[in-house]
């Protein structure tokens, strides 16, 4: 290559050498001005900064120093544009025959720049020495090769944040050249290697159609985007790309925007501007400040962060990068290589370390370009303005992350991770509370009862609330430790009414009256621990063995401290003296599954509260729906067991056989709610004589009595009596019985003859024997005894809120509870079995149904329908809660009133072994079945997302139908309950109604929909992160699922976890209600 210099004037007003041709002028660097460059000549707008002729020192300030440098201070070099270089070179001259003319030209250059020199005062005309390297290639001579960038053992290294790959600069896109330092115009999508490249200060004339900004790196229009083939592939496979004009980045974004600081711009005039490279991949930011299109200095930002927040309704996209490294770009006006200001930025650029961010509102086309060091120069950051950003990206990018900021965790779920994490610690100090209080109770010394205990009862009255029936008429009488005492009566006198109140449970009417244990008042839960009841009912665990059964009831009501080899000797014991020992081994079963006879469930009842030993056992019709012989064994027991002076009997007894009635000590007879006869059994048919009252011959006189009780009129005439024989003799009953000092009456007279006072039902004779007179009138009624009618509650009660106290501790309970439910699920299998077949069948024909559903317009209607469709089959699968609740709830009732166990560890067995087996277990069975049967997303986070919002969905409508079986006795109305509130869940769920368009009287129903946030949150999770690419009529489209949940289902595309939190609400919130009503509604209520 040829080389020659020459000298060429240059007219500060003219703007061309040699009629119009264009030159650069390089300055090569000195020790005043350490800077290089390359200018154009003319300087841009020279019509507008000067007039033809007029002396450099008159040009505007920002072209002075320009022109003192070139023709004062510097010896510049000249070079042309290649189209003015084509000028020059026209026609083509061989060197030989050029070279006198470049030296005449040279030497009267020379010649004018001495003239210049010498005359300081006259600089019309202006000249400066400049080399020009003028190329001349002859014709048929080679070009001479120029040698190769080395970036590895350059300095500079590669400039703009360019990778050195051996010895060759790899360039960030927009930048091209040996070192990044030209600017690379074309577009991004076009090989790095054919962008044509020009020099910084020009800027790219023109882009590709659909780019633009700086370096033409901005995307316009999604046609731009498809204008070349893409360099990388999708996902999805054929997938068009299109221009993402958004905040949000997925890919690479770039971005241009003008910048507007008068800080800066009062030190350096110009236009400014800011490129900035996003790539959230690999979590780094490349910027470059230019000024009038010249690269000033380039920014690398490495470990930044994204985050989109809102703040006052307004939503920003913001960029925290912790380290910043920018470079100057020398000689440019900011680092210094241009004469102007004083000040120079060119160290501070180079040591800035940052923080940086860069923080764009959405919706608006201004961002703030905050850097921490230069806080002092820029307190409020660079302002930027009329900011153009956009990348090329495949749709299912776009979709692939709703946002960057969801990956991180939101608060709101931080929150609840933190509220159960504490819940988790809350609940293993109670865990180790309840252990603690079992070692307690397992070393506490215990005693079993080994006397009877005597009950006495005066003036006991009972009336409803609701319609102020009177039930009860001050009824009055006693049972002796160690005796078996019948109440007679017929259907409605009263009879179980009163040995209700006699053991302490529960009414819901008002109670009046007396009662006395051993003489003394003792609050009410004193009177249930000594008592032992057995309804009228048999209340049995059809599941389990008589064995298992009687072992239940020893476990929970014997002390914690008894041996366990003790427990089981006493359930033996037990079982033998009542005559099950055969049938042990033999479950108990129901209606529905056969067992042991109902004499033998009657005997199992009993055998449930003899396994105490109870003071007292009081039984509410034991020979009911029992045949003769049957009812013969049963009595015989009781009365065994009452000689045995261990426990007093009191029964209540229909209609006895003669052979069963003279096994009683003694009876009571009452007829509607008044007592007619109580005393001795075996001089029942005498008082009544003494009456006028004769049973016949050969006639049963339990018959009789009961006759007598049921006819009004026998009862009227036997009534017309008392008062004539009582007032004048008394009713001696005749027989006496030896009992326990302290039963005697309190009221006994002097002579120890009755006197008529109501109150007055026992006494003790001179000779310490017990005698008992009832006369007719007095038991008659409460109102006619003269005695003042006291609340039996505050006469019993010593303490009010005395509560009921369990032998054993809460971890034991809950064991035995648990293992019986264990044993129920494992031999009752038809309600597992039929869950989980169910679920599996379901799985298997869903999956079948929408089986490998496409990524198109139908496979979203498909997929939206099957999360649907599996959301109903849980919900109405949940309504078998009601049947499986009903069969333990009168369980749990007679369990709990006879002082088992609380409430706590029958919810918590009850939730464990529903919840688990029933409702947890089949969503897991039926989600991962028809999950890949589907095709749904294979991501892992997202799979298990789904199955999550199935197991919460299902837990919670299982909760939802124990609450409603809790809260309503009847299983058909609950049933029909529980049915219409799924429906209309179903109906605001936000697959039937779009959630947007519901009339605003009705908006609220649908936040009552767990429906609604179960099926959002299973279409966000999967629909949401989906492309769908499908085909019209020839017409291709490609639809975000987002856009699809927006508008057809007016679902919050950022919700996901907020429906999470909402169902995970819905759980506690039913465990809770669930929890309240069992231990405040289901009690034994009477």
């Amino acid at each position: 290559m040829d080389t020659e210099d020459m000298v060429l004037p240059l007219d500060p007003a003219g703007r061309t050498i040699q009629g119009s041709t264009q030159i650069w002028i390089d300055l090569d660097p000195d020790e005043r001005y350490p800077f290089g460059g390359a200018f154009p000549w003319p300087p841009t707008n020279w019509d507008q900064d000067s007039q033809a002729g007029s002396p450099a020192t008159d040009l505007p300030q920002q072209r002075a120093p320009l022109i003192s440098a070139i023709l004062q201070h510097r010896k510049p070099k000249l070079r042309t544009s290649p189209s003015s270089r084509a000028q020059l070179a026209r026609p083509m001259i061989p060197l030989h025959r050029r070279l006198p003319s470049l030296a005449c030209l040279a030497i009267l250059t020379t010649f004018a720049a001495v003239v210049s020199a010498q005359s300081p005062t006259s600089r019309a005309l202006a000249t400066a020495t400049v080399t020009t390297t003028v190329t001349a290639t002859p014709t048929g001579a080679p070009p001479t090769c120029v040698p190769q960038y080395d970036c590895s053992s350059s300095p500079k290294g590669c400039l703009n944040n360019g990778l050195c790959e051996g010895k060759t600069c790899k360039c960030k896109p927009g930048f091209g050249g040996t070192d990044c330092a030209l600017l690379s115009c074309g577009s991004p999508l076009t090989d790095p290697s054919q962008r044509p490249t020009v020099a910084s200060g020009t800027g790219c004339s023109t882009c590709d159609d659909g780019f633009g900004g700086v370096n033409c790196n901005v995307c316009q229009t999604d046609a731009g985007c498809r204008s070349k083939p893409p360099s990388r592939t999708s996902f999805l496979g054929a997938e068009d790309m299109v221009c993402n004009k958004k905040p949000e980045v997925y890919f690479n974004a770039f971005m241009s925007c003008a910048v507007r600081t008068p800080e800066l711009e009062g030190f350096f005039p110009g236009n400014y501007s800011l490129t900035v490279d996003l790539d959230p991949i690999n979590k780094t930011m490349s910027a470059q400040l230019w000024l009038n299109k010249a690269e000033q200095f380039f920014c690398k930002m490495p470990e930044c962060t994204l985050a989109t927040t809102e703040t006052d309704g307004i939503i920003k996209t913001k960029w925290d990068c912790p380290v910043l490294q920018c470079t100057c770009i020398e000689p440019t006006l900011l680092c210094g290589g241009i004469p102007g200001p004083v000040i120079t930025l060119g160290p501070t650029i180079n040591g800035l370390k940052g923080p940086f961010s860069l923080t764009c509102p959405h919706g608006s086309t201004d961002c703030d370009f905050f850097i921490g060091d230069l806080a002092g120069f820029f307190p409020t950051g660079l302002k930027m303005t009329e900011c153009d950003m956009g990348e090329c990206v495949f749709p299912s990018e776009i979709q692939s992350e709703i946002t960057s900021v969801q990956k991180t965790m939101p608060p709101g779920v931080i929150a609840c991770l933190a509220i159960l994490g504490a819940l988790v610690l809350i609940l293993i100090v109670i865990c180790s509370i309840a252990k603690r209080n079992q070692v307690v109770l397992s070393r506490t010394p215990y005693t079993l009862n080994t006397e009877a205990a005597s009950l006495e009862f005066r003036n006991v009255g009972y009336t409803l609330n609701k319609d102020g029936l009177e039930v009860l008429k001050g009824i009055s009488g006693a049972a002796p430790a160690g005796v078996v005492l019948a109440v007679m009566g017929p259907s409605g006198a009263g009879k179980s009414t009163l040995v209700d109140i006699l053991a302490g449970k529960r009414k819901d009417g008002k109670v009046t009256g007396h009662i006395l244990l051993n003489g003394k008042q003792v609050h009410e839960s004193e009177i249930r621990r000594a008592v032992g009841f057995v309804d009228q009912e048999d209340t049995l665990p059809p599941t389990q063995t008589v064995y298992e059964a009687v072992l239940f009831s020893a476990m929970l009501r014997l002390p914690e401290a008894m041996p366990i080899f003790r427990v089981h000797e006493r359930v033996a014991e037990v079982i033998e003296m009542l005559g099950l020992t055969h049938c042990s081994h033999r479950r108990i079963g129901n209606v529905t599954v056969r067992g042991i006879s109902g004499g033998e469930k009657r005997r199992v009842s009993i055998a449930l509260e003899l396994i105490t030993r109870p003071p007292i056992l009081i039984l509410d019709e034991p020979t009911s729906g029992l045949d003769s012989y049957s009812a013969h064994m049963v009595v015989e027991q009781l009365c065994k067991l009452a000689a045995s002076k261990t426990t007093t009997v009191i029964m209540t007894i229909h209609q006895p056989r003669s052979d069963i009635f003279f096994m009683f000590d003694q009876t009571l007879v009452v007829s509607k709610g008044q007592a007619l006869y109580f005393g001795p059994t075996d001089t029942a048919a005498e008082y009544f004589h003494r009456r006028g009252l004769e049973c016949p011959k050969n006639y049963n006189i339990a018959d009789y009595l009961l006759d007598i009780a049921m006819d009004q009129e026998l009862v009227a005439k036997a009534k017309s009596f008392a008062g004539t024989d009582d007032e004048k003799t008394g009713l001696s009953t005749g027989h006496q019985t030896h009992v326990p000092g302290n039963i005697v009456s309190r009221r006994a007279t002097t002579n120890g003859t009755h006197h008529g006072n109501p109150s007055d039902i026992t006494h003790t004779s001179d000779n310490g024997q017990y005698e008992t007179t009832v006369p007719m009138e007095e038991s008659g009624s409460s109102g006619s005894s003269g005695s003042s009618t006291v609340s039996l509650p505050e006469v019993i009660t010593a303490q009010k809120s005395q509560k009921t106290v369990y032998p054993t501790s809460f971890l034991t309970q809950l064991r035995v509870i648990m293992k019986r439910n264990w044993q129920t699920l494992i031999r009752d299998k038809s309600l597992l079995v039929l869950h989980l077949a169910v679920s599996i069948v379901l799985g298997l024909f869903i999956g079948g149904l929408y089986f490998a559903v496409p990524m198109d317009l139908g496979g979203f209607q498909n997929r939206a329908g099957s999360l649907f469709f599996m959301l109903a089959l849980l919900g109405f699968s949940s309504i078998s809660a009601l049947g499986a609740f009903t069969e333990t709830r009168t369980l749990f009732i007679k369990e709990r009133s006879n002082g088992y166990y609380p409430p706590m560890p029958f919810v918590i067995s009850t939730l464990l072994f529903d919840l688990i087996p029933l409702r947890i277990i089949p969503s897991l069975f039926m989600g991962c079945i028809a999950y890949f049967m589907i095709g749904l997303s294979p991501v892992v986070e997202t799979f298990f997302k789904f199955l999550l919002i199935l197991v919460l969905f299902n837990v919670a409508t299982a909760m939802f139908c124990l609450v409603i079986a809790a809260a309503v006795r009847t299983t058909g109305v609950a049933s029909l309950a529980c049915s219409i509130v799924m429906l209309f869940m179903m109906l605001f769920g936000g697959f039937m109604i779009n959630s947007g368009k519901i009339p605003d009287a009705l908006t609220w129903i649908q936040y009552l929909s767990m429906f609604k946030y179960g099926f959002e949150a299973l279409a966000v999770n999967e629909v949401a992160t989906s492309k769908l690419i499908d085909n019209i009529q020839g017409v291709a489209f490609n639809v975000p699922g987002s856009l699809i949940l927006q508008k057809l289902f007016g679902f919050d595309l950022g919700g996901f976890w907020k429906n999470m939190i909402v169902l995970i609400g819905f759980n506690v919130l039913f465990i809770a209600a669930f929890w309240a009503i069992v231990s405040l509604r289901l009690k034994e209520r009477k």
